[in-house]
């Protein structure tokens, strides 16, 4: 009964696909269009995003082109007019530099440019590329006889050798002593260093003060407002009467650049950083200022304060009550 059964079922199922020719050719035909519309479906979407990001792409680069041509163009433009306002048409010194630059980059101290480190070479303010040609001059013989010699050298510009010259000491005695005598001859030909207004580099130009005395003038200067007398300079630590003696001479004091401190304003923190002034002195000063008003004047701060006379002179350059 059930092999009855299969025959008549697989009887019928080969006459469902039992197709003619034509009909096999026409199924053959139709499946490939429907193979070929399935995969344009999937890859159109491929495409169409691909040409998007090649556009994309091809814009921002185009654009970074034309960005940076314009930007080349621009800068040969400037570089040409530097060039016309800065050099003659006849030679360029790459080396020449107006006395504005010179200034802010030479720091001059005397010195013996013959056999000169290249460490001492940078303190005084050269580049490498001028310490580089120096050290080959020396390299193939070359020597420093006098000032107008290192003139010579085509790495020096004018204005900066201006500014080296009175600094330059090229002794005929190699000794120490006859060096340490050339160099305070040197320095005492200069300008006395204005105390109030140099920074430590220039201090350490002055014979017997070294890189520590130098931060605590500094630091006491500060402190102060301004040395009004030369004297003062005793009062720092290190610095003794042999000492006070030997830097003098280099020393010029200008008091004009002194600070000085508002006493109707400062509270008692910036009053006991000035020397003279201890927290006792300090706190009867705000005091009195709550209390009884402002300060009129310096005399009305001695009479308030009852301070002595020798202390009021001291205060007197570095007070004001306006």
């Amino acid at each position: 009964m059930q092999t009855k059964k299969k025959r008549v079922f697989l009887s019928g199922l080969q006459r469902f696909f039992d197709f003619s020719t034509t009909e096999r050719r026409g199924l053959f035909v139709l499946l490939i269009v429907l193979l070929l519309i399935i995969v344009f479906r999937i890859s159109l979407p491929y495409f169409i995003e691909k040409r998007d990001v090649s556009k994309n792409l091809n814009d921002d680069v185009k654009r970074k082109v034309d960005a940076f041509y314009a930007r080349q163009l621009f800068i040969k433009d400037s570089l040409s007019e530097v060039y016309k306002k800065t050099y003659s048409e006849k030679t360029v010194n790459f080396y020449n530099i107006d006395q504005s630059v010179a200034q802010l980059s030479i720091n001059p101290f005397p010195f013996n440019p013959n056999n000169l480190s290249e460490k001492e070479w940078e303190k005084l303010g050269l580049t490498k590329q001028q310490i580089k040609s120096i050290k080959n001059y020396e390299a193939k013989g070359g020597k420093f006889y006098k000032k107008e010699d290192l003139k010579k050298m085509y790495c020096i510009s004018e204005d900066e050798y201006t500014i080296l010259e009175p600094y330059i000491i090229i002794p005929k005695d190699t000794t120490t002593k006859a060096w340490n005598k050339a160099r305070k001859s040197v320095l005492l030909s200069l300008p006395p260093i204005e105390i109030n207004s140099c920074d430590s580099i220039d201090l350490l130009n002055i014979p017997g003060i070294g890189a520590k005395t130098a931060s605590r003038i500094i630091t006491y200067r500060n402190r102060l407002g301004g040395f009004v007398a030369k004297e003062q300079l005793q009062e720092i630590y290190g610095i003794d009467s042999i000492r006070y003696q030997q830097i003098t001479p280099y020393i010029a004091i200008n008091e004009h650049n002194i600070k000085k401190l508002n006493i109707n304003k400062a509270d008692i923190k910036e009053l006991i950083t000035h020397p003279y002034i201890d927290y006792y002195l300090a706190k009867t000063i705000v005091q009195l200022r709550t209390n009884k008003g402002l300060f009129t004047s310096l005399e009305d701060f001695k009479t308030k304060t009852r301070i002595y006379n020798e202390l009021y002179n001291k205060l007197i350059p570095y007070l004001t009550t306006e």
